[in-house]
């Protein structure tokens, strides 16, 4: 599988760069035993020290702290942070406008993405499912799901189901990620890459739908570089609507390429701001960037990624 850039995704250089990174976990729970620490669950061993407890009866004396007995005449426990297995959900939007315009490879850059999310997921011995959000219409299901995978030697199955995706059809998130919830028991962080062109009712009631049935929810908003400068496409033209196949003649003079902006810049803060009301994390990213660039500083400066 070779990415939007000319990187290969299996490519031994580049997964190496991923192997000191983790997805960063704020609030969801794994009942399995893992790798990836739990902020403010603490557990009696562990790697990352957290706090302190009085002794109780069945506590490790491994584990006591003796310096505070003889300083505090006090028995304590140290405590660690927990570690647990966490179930990731990686939805990706396979809708038409992923696809446009084609000279900015989006959906090529979404997958690219879900890749190497699914081997970060992976090198941590967390759970991974990934999931395509497709259009429900002419009875086509409302998404396809790689079955659970569970160790770094199941990446290799993802980039195969990648690339049998391709961006049709009109964005339905609310009604594909209700189909796909209603459908899965195993909570746990659900990632959302998409470029949220649609109603804001339909990304906003997919998000609440996860956020309600206990998921943490982390919003990945992709954006063509020439969806940024339109000036790149053309200055005079036919502009074709792939979702609703509309048409409309336009000539980007100074005031209508304002509007363009204006519109853009509009979209982003109310996708941005409704995630920040609440609390779904929020990363935004242009196909302009290196994939590597994105996973290796991007994201770890957004919050969603971390150092092992």
């Amino acid at each position: 599988m070779v990415g939007a850039r000319g990187v290969s995704i299996i490519d031994p250089v580049f997964l190496k760069n991923l192997d000191r990174l983790r997805v960063r976990v704020r609030a969801a729970r794994g009942h399995r035993p893992g790798e990836t620490p739990i902020p403010r669950i603490s557990q009696q061993w562990g790697i990352e020290f957290e706090s302190y407890k009085d002794y109780g009866p069945g506590d490790d004396f491994r584990y006591v702290d003796w310096n505070a007995v003889g300083r505090l005449d006090q028995m304590l426990v140290k405590t660690f942070t927990a570690e647990r297995e966490i179930p990731f959900h990686l939805f990706l939007d396979t809708s038409a406008s992923m696809g446009a315009p084609t000279i900015d490879h989006k959906f090529a850059f979404a997958t690219d993405l879900v890749a190497a999310f699914s081997y970060v997921v992976l090198i941590n011995n967390d759970t991974l499912r990934v999931v395509a959000l497709s259009s429900p219409e002419k009875g086509q299901r409302p998404f396809l799901a790689l079955s659970s995978l569970r160790h770094r030697s199941q990446f290799l199955r993802v980039p195969p189901f990648l690339e049998r995706l391709t961006a049709a059809g009109k964005t339905y998130l609310r009604e594909t990620v209700r189909a796909y919830i209603e459908q899965t028991k195993e909570r746990g962080v659900a990632v959302v890459l998409s470029d949220f062109l649609t109603e804001p009712s339909q990304y906003e009631e997919a998000l609440i739908l996860l956020k309600a049935r206990g998921y943490e929810v982390k919003a990945v908003h992709i954006l063509g570089a020439a969806e940024l400068d339109p000036t790149q496409l053309f200055r005079r033209g036919k502009l074709y609507d792939v979702e609703d196949q509309s048409e409309r003649w336009i000539s980007l003079t100074q005031a209508n390429l304002q509007r363009y902006r204006d519109a853009l810049q509009a979209h982003l803060d109310a996708v941005q701001g409704f995630c920040h009301r609440h609390q779904i994390l929020y990363a935004r990213v242009s196909t302009a960037s290196r994939l590597l660039a994105v996973m290796t500083e991007e994201f770890p400066r957004a919050g969603l990624l971390t150092l092992r």
